[in-house]
């Protein structure tokens, strides 16, 4: 899954950097990381082995600096989403459907899951620190405008409460529910209705 490697600002990728994460995030999607080897992204980029090892030591490296840059991706994505919506909890549902989505639907992701399965849920379990940072970053801005608002309570501590949001969406997408069907929007729409926003409130 897309594995923060980093919370610092990424420095400026060259066009080879680019060209190299390119033709590993097709061949991670396709074959899966574990039957991904550095010959097929060197192959696939049109690249010497020997270039790919100057800018990436290895496939674990490349894999982090993909998963980086695929997080960012989608959390930027998260930010322009969630600015076109008015209420907290319209954009909370936002962010839960849309994650919900990108950790089972990307291509990178599913393959993934379907491949290494393990390393999936450890991605967003006990290796996801770095996932969970930028996650945190991204979702405590809302948290603070919804307290400016009025919409939740004053006194929150934006950061914390934005982790206790993160913990809930990525506890709604690897693990299974009782009670609801996960795979129904409205359905998550009403349990974070329920629970979730009240929860802030």
């Amino acid at each position: 899954m897309a594995e923060a490697a980093s919370t610092a600002a990424p420095d400026k990728v060259t066009d080879t950097e680019e060209r190299i994460l390119t033709a590993a995030r097709t061949c991670f999607s396709r074959f899966g990381l574990r039957k991904t080897a550095m010959e097929d992204i060197a192959r696939e980029a049109d690249l010497s082995r020997g270039t790919l090892y100057r800018y990436f030591p290895d496939k674990d490296a490349l894999h982090r600096a993909v998963s980086e840059s695929e997080t960012r991706r989608f959390l930027d994505g998260i930010t322009s989403g969630t600015a076109r919506l008015r209420s907290f909890e319209a954009k909370i549902e936002h962010v839960a459907l849309a994650a919900m989505e990108f950790l089972n639907a990307n291509p990178l992701n599913a393959a993934m899951a379907s491949t290494d399965p393990e390393a999936f849920a450890a991605a967003i379990t006990t290796r996801g620190h770095d996932l969970v940072v930028l996650s945190v970053e991204a979702i405590a801005p809302i948290v603070e405008e919804a307290m400016h608002t009025g919409e939740l309570r004053s006194g929150l501590d934006p950061a914390r409460a934005a982790e206790w949001i993160v913990r809930m969406v990525f506890s709604l997408i690897s693990t299974p529910s009782a009670t609801f069907d996960r795979d129904d929007p409205r359905e998550i729409r009403r349990f974070l209705r329920d629970f979730l926003v009240p929860g802030l409130g």
